[in-house]
């Protein structure tokens, strides 16, 4: 009996002690599988290698699947982490699940009924599913929560529509006053050269630049090859060209789209502009005019987009038709823009 109460004793005494150790290991476990979320997010890596030493064993099929599944682990371990359930559910967007993703976000707010962002991604993934009758419950469900905020978010949403209905535009207009020419980078070959489709949009916005002398040029993308970026060899080329280096400004810090329109926009309202000539092609031109505008709202800049696209499609026809993927990525990439972070801290 005394051997008992002494064993009783001394647990006791070691229990703050064992949950200290547990609650150590767990964190780094969670900050683990984070690190490792992010790393195959940003630029993949072995497969393998994270099934055999993170995963123990468990079968994965790619990058993709190593990041909803460190994600999903996180959730487990910390069930209070809400950013650990929004990682997978956009993880499960980016691998195109949109169910899954929607269950996602549903649980969340089953966790935390106040949840406005779950309620706002529901909204936009029922639009990418074409799901009226959804789309309208998350709509009311989004105003019993916050009513302005559900309003900007159907005012956005309505305008993705517009866009998604308009047909390409492929003629350079001449603008009056202050006009600012955009082109969207590509990305670089790895030995650093412009790639066909960069090269279409820098042919395109030669012609703008010819037909509004006057015009700035702001040229975008920051993710470098050999050493240079988008921004440095779309500035070479068009000097080549006999553009007035003068006339150019550089965005080189962006490494996607959403990080494009973002810094374009603030570039803006530094350098002021009375219209906006956006190059970029035909296949990513409606995600960009979609995203751009939504970027010059927020900076309450007032400056017209006029779409001018590279035409990277058999003919205007087949260009002007939108796929369900292309929905959702139109969709996905505006809720960023937005200002729901797709990994909560961690990534815009």
């Amino acid at each position: 009996m005394r051997l008992k109460t002494a064993a009783a004793a001394l647990a006791i005494a070691f229990a703050p002690s064992l949950a200290l150790a547990f609650d150590a290991g767990q964190a780094a476990r969670i900050r683990t599988l984070v690190d490792t979320g992010m790393q195959y997010y940003w630029s993949g890596g072995d497969v393998k290698k994270a099934e055999a030493e993170v995963f123990k064993g468990i079968t994965l099929h790619g990058r993709y699947d190593v990041v909803e599944k460190a994600f999903a682990e996180a959730a487990a371990l910390a069930p209070e982490r809400l950013d650990f359930r929004y990682a997978v559910a956009s993880t499960q967007i980016i691998q195109k699940k949109t169910r899954e993703a929607r269950a996602t976000y549903r649980d969340i707010l089953a966790r935390d009924p106040r949840a406005f962002d779950a309620q706002a991604w529901l909204a936009a993934l029922a639009r990418v599913e074409a799901d009226a009758d959804d789309a309208a419950l998350a709509d009311l469900a989004m105003a019993g929560l916050d009513r302005a905020r559900a309003e900007a978010y159907r005012a956005r949403f309505a305008r993705v529509e517009q866009i998604l209905a308009e047909r390409p535009n492929l003629d350079v207009p001449a603008l009056p006053g202050r006009v600012t020419i955009v082109v969207l980078g590509y990305a670089l070959a790895k030995d650093g050269t412009a790639q066909n489709p960069l090269l279409d949009r820098l042919e395109v916005a030669l012609k703008a630049a010819a037909a509004n002398p006057a015009a700035r040029i702001m040229v975008t993308g920051g993710q470098p090859q050999a050493g240079v970026t988008e921004g440095d060899v779309m500035t070479k080329w068009l000097v080549d060209k006999g553009v007035d280096r003068d006339r150019i400004l550089i965005e080189d810090k962006s490494k996607d789209t959403v990080g494009n329109v973002l810094n374009v926009a603030n570039l803006l309202k530094r350098h002021t502009t009375d219209s906006i000539v956006l190059v970029t092609s035909a296949s990513h031109m409606r995600r960009a005019r979609t995203l751009i505008e939504d970027a010059l709202r927020q900076y309450d800049i007032a400056a017209p987009v006029l779409p001018v696209a590279a035409l990277d499609f058999p003919s205007v026809e087949e260009a002007a038709r939108v796929t369900k993927d292309e929905r959702l990525v139109v969709y996905r990439d505006l809720m960023r823009v937005s200002g729901l972070w797709a990994y909560p801290g961690l990534q815009q």
